[in-house]
């Protein structure tokens, strides 16, 4: 295939050439007028082509507290695919008496029934013995390059204690992998706990963005002392992503990041006060006015290395059914339809930022955090023929989460962003903003396993 005269937005920056494709990967790039493949020829004139882009942090096909998620890999493909996401990252949680490598088996049989992006997972042990530690050794050389822990989170049996997390910090630091943390602190949120409401705003007291900042001050301290990487998930506060931003400083150049996502961005706590504030409850929760300001001129300003969406989207009758008391709501918002439009409107259009700014941070950086770059968050030969084709200036169309039955989060918002194309390993996976072919299931897991 041959993908010519578009504008490709390249490591160092959009030049006017032409892609050509053999056996999924990217075999040239460059004035390509003489190399006719004996293929598909696509005319990308006037077209913006970049890499597939990627969503960091999914939650798909699973089983929260009970509870099943509304998106499985294959629905929760369809709305990513079309909007020019190529890979998807989940998480696989070892289960009590169970093994890392069969959390992953059971997490790749789900994904293996059906998906249109590609798809990888971060790992999240919950047993921190030798045997653990060889397991993720091996998984670690086989392409799982990330661990996720939590400070919070007792009841579920996720918490891990400060003191571990640096021991956690030091083996990763030998290793070379990736620790990501859900930073909210344990004590702070037990401070806050008793005499709260049951309402959906009081989530917000239950919760506060104190527990946030301290454990991001003390898990970032943690990092900078073993010289290890950490990725720091969904901030929600201003304070916690200037905490982040200093540690950066003092830490090696590269090695503690961070990610938020469009809700906090774009929404703010007074939605909880509304009669479907239910349907907005996640955790961390919505944050005030003041602070989602900020958080948006941080993320303009560069403060945040990606954007992920944090997408675990409940049906909107398991919320209903449990809206009456805040601590029996699943909580957790759809989000991965609209990941590329929403941040497309934010950072590209009403902040000014160029594509490449939106390619780094939805493309190469999270590959390259993930441990996938080169293979995937770039147009360079031997890559993956991961691409997508667009318009900026396209007719306005409606912004989808989901395509499951879900509260949609951002419903009357639109954008102007136009996916022509979208191919997958070479393959076209949509055109024109939807699946080219829904009983086509292109995606395949990226792990050596």
């Amino acid at each position: 295939m041959l993908i010519k005269n578009g504008t490709v937005y390249l490591e160092e920056g959009p030049i006017k050439a032409d892609i050509l494709v053999k056996d999924g990967k990217i075999d040239a790039v460059g004035d390509l007028a003489g190399r006719a493949p004996g293929g598909e020829i696509f005319d990308a004139e006037g077209l913006a082509v970049l890499p597939g882009l990627i969503d960091f942090h999914v939650h798909l096909d699973d089983t929260i507290n009970g509870i099943e998620l509304a998106d499985t890999f294959l629905t929760g493909s369809h709305a990513a695919a079309r909007t020019g996401i190529t890979t998807l990252i989940g998480f696989a949680t070892q289960a009590e008496g169970r093994t890392l490598r069969a959390a992953i088996e059971e997490v790749l049989a789900r994904a293996r029934r059906g998906s249109h992006c590609d798809y990888h997972f971060h790992l999240t042990p919950t047993l921190w013995d030798d045997e653990v530690w060889t397991e993720i050794g091996t998984l670690a050389r086989r392409g799982f390059r990330t661990l996720k822990v939590y400070t919070t989170y007792k009841e579920a049996g996720l918490f891990v204690g400060y003191d571990r997390i640096g021991s956690i910090l030091r083996r990763c630091a030998a290793m070379d992998v990736g620790l990501l943390v859900h930073c909210e602190d344990q004590e702070t949120l037990e401070r806050a706990g008793p005499g709260r409401g049951s309402a959906p705003f009081d989530h917000t007291l239950l919760r506060p963005a104190a527990a946030e900042v301290a454990a991001i001050e003390k898990v970032a301290r943690l990092a900078v002392e073993e010289g290890a990487r950490l990725h720091v998930v969904h901030v929600s506060t201003a304070d916690g992503a200037g905490a982040l931003r200093r540690a950066a400083e003092r830490s090696r150049r590269g090695a503690i990041t961070c990610e938020t996502a469009p809700h906090y961005l774009l929404l703010d706590e007074t939605l909880l006060e509304e009669e479907s504030g239910h349907q907005l409850l996640c955790t961390p929760p919505l944050r005030g006015e003041r602070n989602r300001a900020r958080l948006e001129e941080l993320a303009a300003a560069g403060a945040f290395d990606l954007f992920a969406t944090d997408h675990c989207a409940f049906r909107r009758g398991d919320k209903d059914a449990r809206g009456e008391d805040v601590a029996n709501v699943p909580k957790g918002l759809a989000g991965v339809g609209a990941l590329v439009p929403l941040l497309f409107e934010l950072l590209v259009k009403k902040h000014g930022l160029g594509l490449s700014e939106l390619v780094r941070r939805l493309a190469l950086n999270p590959a390259r955090i993930a441990g996938l770059y080169p293979r995937k968050g770039t147009i360079k030969v031997g890559s993956d023929a991961d691409l997508t084709a667009i318009d900026p200036d396209g007719p306005a169309r409606a912004i989808a989460s989901s395509r499951a039955d879900v509260h949609e989060p951002y419903a009357g918002r639109t954008t102007t962003l136009d996916v022509r194309r979208v191919w997958l390993r070479g393959a076209t996976v949509a055109v024109d903003n939807e699946l080219a072919h829904a009983d086509r299931r292109e995606g395949r897991s990226l792990c050596n396993l």
